[in-house]
């Protein structure tokens, strides 16, 4: 069984970060969160799920970054693998920033409509 960790991984990097508000018919509004996680071996998956408790300005959304090493047991291939981490939420409302957890990366939400 795989073993989840919130913290960063010293073995993984992750940029590219991008968030934005889509307001694009036929609704309702979406906020998407996405990053490029990169790991030295195939077989890592990365979520992201919303800090609790969220933090003092309601205008950021804190996320955790959850990163799920292979299974211990399991054969991977060695080769440096990129992931895709994303988050999704159906929301009205207007959040200035994301921040991604632990890695302390605030990105600017853009506004799609």
């Amino acid at each position: 069984m795989a073993t989840e960790q919130n913290s960063s991984s010293t073995c993984g990097t992750c940029k590219g970060w991008t968030a934005w508000h889509d307001h694009m018919p036929p609704g309702p509004a979406r906020l998407i969160v996405t990053g490029q996680c990169t790991f030295p071996t195939a077989g890592y998956s990365v979520t992201l799920q919303p800090t609790k408790p969220q933090g003092f300005n309601p205008n950021i959304l804190l996320l955790d970054k959850i990163v799920t090493p292979p299974d211990p047991g399991s054969t991977v291939a060695q080769v440096e693998t990129t992931v895709e981490a994303r988050y999704e939420e159906q929301t009205d409302r207007e959040y200035s920033h994301v921040t991604i957890l632990p890695d302390d990366e605030t990105i600017p939400v853009q506004e799609v409509h």
